[in-house]
């Protein structure tokens, strides 16, 4: 498309979560029209409340709903092995440090990886989440022995962990 007599480019960006601090960088070039001077249309596209797996920022580049999105390593591979044949790849890194954990009650008792053995884990559902799980659990020199529950996605996980529930669970924390 033309603007201004020099040529533009529509460009989707699906964010990994609601909008948050990890975010800032988008917004702010946004904001200051740094995306228009170097000749870019952005819309920066937050998750459905759905999200699910179809619908994930991953699977919105997949499915030709986004030209970017940020999403987590295991979302990557994950595309790769799909039978959908796109083969994203990672343009950049957001930040210095993965910001995701495995949370437990501080009540459980539960203080390695290798605690979690004969425990139920609260899943989000990943394609390869329980797989990672269970070899950081034998990494740890437990047996990787884990149940997996599957709480509804978008769950506000933190209640879940405030108001007692002693299943640990995969959070994204903001750094």
């Amino acid at each position: 498309k033309i603007r201004d007599n020099q040529m533009t480019k529509n460009l989707r960006v699906a964010l990994d979560w609601t909008p948050n601090t990890n975010h800032t960088g988008f917004y702010v070039a946004l904001e200051k029209g740094w995306y228009s001077e170097k000749g870019l249309e952005v819309e920066i596209l937050s998750p459905s409340p759905e999200y699910s797996d179809e619908e994930t920022p991953a699977r919105s580049l997949v499915n030709g709903r986004a030209e970017l999105c940020v999403a987590p390593t295991e979302s990557v591979l994950s595309c790769w092995t799909s039978d959908k044949g796109v083969r994203p790849v990672a343009v950049a890194a957001l930040l210095q440090h993965d910001t995701s954990a495995i949370a437990v009650n501080a009540n459980s008792n539960i203080k390695s990886m290798a605690d979690l053995d004969g425990k139920t884990y609260a899943s989000y559902g990943g394609r390869f989440e329980m797989a990672i799980v269970k070899q950081m659990i034998l990494n740890a020199g437990g047996k990787g022995d884990v149940v997996e529950t599957l709480p509804p996605k978008l769950e506000c996980y933190f209640n879940h962990l405030v108001n007692g529930n002693p299943q640990p669970l995969m959070i994204s924390s903001c750094m």
